[in-house]
């Protein structure tokens, strides 16, 4: 019954379809059978009979058919309306999760006068995997983390505050960035999916020396501006999640730098190298670009500067992946020798 055609029988008993019924005579003599077929497929089976055979004549049948019609729309009506109302309760959920997941990233950043910070985060969706982070340690030292869950959504979602988690408590008592990755690798390990990851780069700056000491677990490297010198700061190290014990360890390095007047260090999340244009990439060479022509301006220029260049690049598509940016600049002395 893959079409709206009703199918007539004028006399059952005498039906070969009916023949299961001939020891229950007298149900019915004529029978009138039309499928409720809407867009999506059969929605149902209008059945009409009357007692007497051929009791059914052509205006019954259109009748009939006609009150088929109006039944399937009123029964695709309500489906669409029970739809519309799950998605809309699984939006209002999902703007719930968005308002919460932004709550969980800083509601200010670290203020001292050797420093100038910004930073930024946006999903792809309503919520995303992306994560920064910062933490004051009280005697001269600030802490900045970037991460990345591998995946988008949801599922990236809830592993995104798990990590908020970590870093709130290991961070304070982690005294150097390397034991920080370790520590919170062991606390991830044991419950992230083997599917997934977090990529993570987490630098300790002394805002009184400007020492910058930098370990990185698998995550885009950090790009470090000094005068007209541009570099990536690449120290090896593995994703959180895919290893543990002696792999992992080893495997974290740590890098330090000491930052001179008016240095720019910009900590990212792919969603800055990989925004697209077609098959073409924005690049790491492209962030260097950008990121040298705006080192003369403030952090929050010099991040609104780059997600210009980005948004002109895509041709101000909406992101395909989350997009975080975080921007240092030292305002202190300086101090290299």
């Amino acid at each position: 019954m893959s079409d709206r055609k009703a199918i007539v029988v004028d006399d059952i008993e005498r039906d070969p379809r009916f023949v299961h019924l001939k020891k229950r005579r007298g149900i019915a003599g004529s029978l009138v059978v039309v499928p409720l077929v809407s867009h999506t497929g059969l929605a149902g089976i209008l059945y009409a009979a009357k007692k007497e055979s051929f009791g059914f004549v052509r205006d019954d049948v259109d009748a009939i058919s006609a009150f088929a019609d109006q039944a399937t729309v009123a029964i695709e009506n309500s489906r669409l309306i029970r739809e519309s109302l799950e998605k809309e309760r699984l939006y209002r959920e999902m703007l719930v999760a968005q308002e919460m997941q932004k709550r969980l990233l800083p509601q200010y950043v670290p203020v001292a006068p050797t420093i100038d910070l910004d930073a930024i985060s946006t999903p792809a969706f309503e919520v995303g995997g992306d994560y920064y982070d910062f933490m004051e340690f009280g005697d001269g030292r600030i802490g900045i983390a970037v991460g990345d869950v591998s995946g988008k959504g949801v599922s990236a979602a809830f592993y995104m505050s798990e990590m908020k988690g970590i870093f709130q408590a290991l961070g304070r008592i982690c005294s150097s960035p390397k034991e920080f990755m370790v520590r919170a690798n062991e606390a991830l390990a044991g419950s992230i999916d083997k599917h997934s990851f977090v990529s993570l780069i987490y630098a300790m700056l002394d805002l009184q020396s400007g020492r910058l000491t930098v370990a990185r677990a698998g995550h885009c490297p950090m790009l470090h501006i000094s005068g007209d010198d541009v570099a990536y700061v690449r120290p090896n190290g593995l994703g959180m999640g895919l290893s543990r014990g002696p792999t992992f360890d080893d495997a974290i390095q740590e890098e330090v730098i000491v930052l001179g007047a008016g240095d720019v260090c910009v900590l990212y999340t792919d969603g800055v190298t990989e925004a697209r244009c077609g098959d073409d990439e924005f690049g790491y060479e492209r962030l260097m670009a950008t990121a040298r022509e705006a080192r003369g301006k403030n952090a929050a220029g010099i991040k609104e500067e780059i997600l210009a260049t980005v948004s002109r690049f895509t041709e101000h598509r909406a992101n395909d992946d989350d997009l975080t940016l975080v921007v240092l600049k030292w305002n202190g002395s300086d101090r290299r020798p």
